[in-house]
């Protein structure tokens, strides 16, 4: 991994927005963690800019999380409405981020959305409205890659079909990347805690848009987050929770790079 990491490695005359910047598209009334989550997430490993469009009702909540975050609405559901907003921002971001807490979001848009768009990370309920899509990353749980598995047989089918890398997340989880299955070898019994794989999102998107491909992404991405939670639970035990893998990302990085 030592040598992934040196390929984000950041130069001394680089600027603000020119190691990434992530748009996610999230949250809802129910679940306002999921996009601060992923957006801090990002931040924590490297990203020089987060924006995130929520629930309307959501909106300061998700903002009060964090000075760090830049927080707008899609409105109250992400519909037709919703779209010029997120096209603009889709436009600004060199990685996009849809799923994590969307609840609230109508099939079509999402759908929509995700024609002649750029580079995609889609998790959680969107993943079954974005099979269609190529190129991208998903990063489901087991349960939500089911959908797959019944449209396509197998999730590496589906990632051989569509091109698109997957990481499926379970008790050990799983990369389908260019025809090939792989297997992370870090994580503890203790990331079975909410949020952990909103936290992941936001490793993987940002290391994408620093300029990793898919495959170095996610298998750095899903290799980081389960030796923070490791080191963690090292400390914490089952007491561990999502949010502490923020401050112990970086730390992981710093060590490994």
């Amino acid at each position: 991994m030592k040598q992934l990491l040196e390929k984000i490695s950041r130069e001394e005359t680089s600027h603000k927005g020119q190691n990434g910047k992530i748009l996610i598209i999230g949250g809802s009334k129910k679940f306002t963690g999921a996009p601060a989550l992923s957006a801090q997430a990002a931040l924590r490993t490297g990203t020089d800019l987060v924006q995130i469009l929520t629930h309307k009702d959501s909106r300061d909540t998700v903002a009060g999380y964090s000075e760090d975050l830049i927080v707008d609405s899609y409105g109250k559901n992400f519909d037709e409405n919703s779209l010029e907003k997120a096209r603009e921002l889709e436009e600004w971001a060199d990685v996009t981020v849809i799923g994590p807490g969307l609840t609230d979001a109508e099939p079509g848009t999402v759908q929509e959305f995700m024609e002649n768009s750029g580079k995609v990370l889609i998790d959680a309920e969107t993943v079954k409205n974005s099979l269609e899509t190529s190129g991208n990353i998903f990063t489901p749980h087991s349960g939500e890659a089911e959908v797959i598995r019944e449209k396509y047989g197998s999730v590496k089918n589906f990632s051989e079909e569509t091109e698109n890398t997957v990481v499926v997340t379970s008790q050990v989880d799983e990369i389908f990347s260019n025809g090939e299955k792989s297997e992370n070898e870090t994580g503890c019994p203790g990331m079975t805690v909410g949020g952990t794989g909103d936290v992941l999102t936001g490793v993987i998107a940002s290391l994408w848009g620093q300029g990793l491909e898919t495959s170095e992404a996610t298998q750095l991405g899903v290799w980081l987050n389960g030796r923070a939670g490791e080191k963690i639970f090292e400390e914490k035990g089952n007491g561990l929770v999502a949010t502490d893998l923020l401050s112990e990302l970086p730390v992981v990085m710093r060590n490994y790079g």
